[in-house]
């Protein structure tokens, strides 16, 4: 297990993360993806979600495909595909004494907006906990899995990569992580894209339940 006295730095991606992927919150984000593209460019919802595919597997996100591609700006889409109902979350009362316990300072790394994840922060009740936000506006548009954006991400947030556990669904957002010099630990799920661009060399724990995993790695 992970070393406690040598980890300075915890650094949680959200979505399907700090809640579990059953709560379906994302499905409304993603499904409201398809609909700003179906409506943005009058095409049909499955042509519109295969083009949101494309733009997810060869971006890094959805949004970075339409910025790139269309020119769309930011904020239109965030604002759009983030309103959402947050009522689907629940608290879980072990994941949030069990972060309270980790030893190190707590961050968030996420491809969503800041006031998306502090909604759903404040929703589960890990509000208070962390330390600070790297969003996507943090990152400059450039998301998840570029590398750019975990070198900003660190300098930002003045974490030393060596000393620092990564936590995150998404197996190939783990790859720059670990090459860093992070401890990565890969939250798998049901969905597909939890395990695309998966390289089990790059994955130092495989963990089924986030909660369960972290109150066993801070019991007395």
């Amino acid at each position: 297990m992970i070393e406690l006295n040598k980890t300075d730095y915890w650094i949680f991606d959200l979505d399907n993360t700090l809640y579990p992927a059953e709560n379906n919150l994302f499905s409304q984000v993603d499904r409201r993806m398809g609909l700003f593209i179906s409506e943005k460019f009058n095409l049909p919802y499955d042509a519109a979600k295969n083009l949101q595919k494309q733009y997810f597997m060869t971006y890094g996100t959805t949004l970075k495909g339409l910025m790139m591609e269309h020119n769309i700006p930011p904020h239109d889409f965030l604002d759009y595909v983030h309103d959402i109902n947050f009522d689907v979350l629940q608290k879980n009362d072990d994941l949030i004494k069990s972060i309270k316990k980790l030893r190190g300072t707590k961050f968030i790394y996420t491809n969503a907006s800041r006031d998306y994840t502090m909604k759903v922060v404040d929703k589960i009740g890990l509000e208070g906990i962390f330390e600070d936000i790297f969003d996507i506006k943090s990152a400059e548009f450039n998301p998840k899995p570029d590398p750019e954006s975990y070198h900003k991400m660190v300098s930002d947030m003045g974490i030393d990569p060596k000393c620092a556990v990564m936590v995150e669904d998404i197996a190939r957002n783990l790859i720059p992580a670990s090459k860093m010099g992070m401890k990565t630990v890969w939250v798998e799920t049901d969905h597909k894209w939890s395990s695309e661009g998966l390289e089990h060399k790059f994955i130092d724990y495989k963990v089924p339940n986030l909660a369960d995993w972290l109150k066993n790695l801070v019991k007395d």
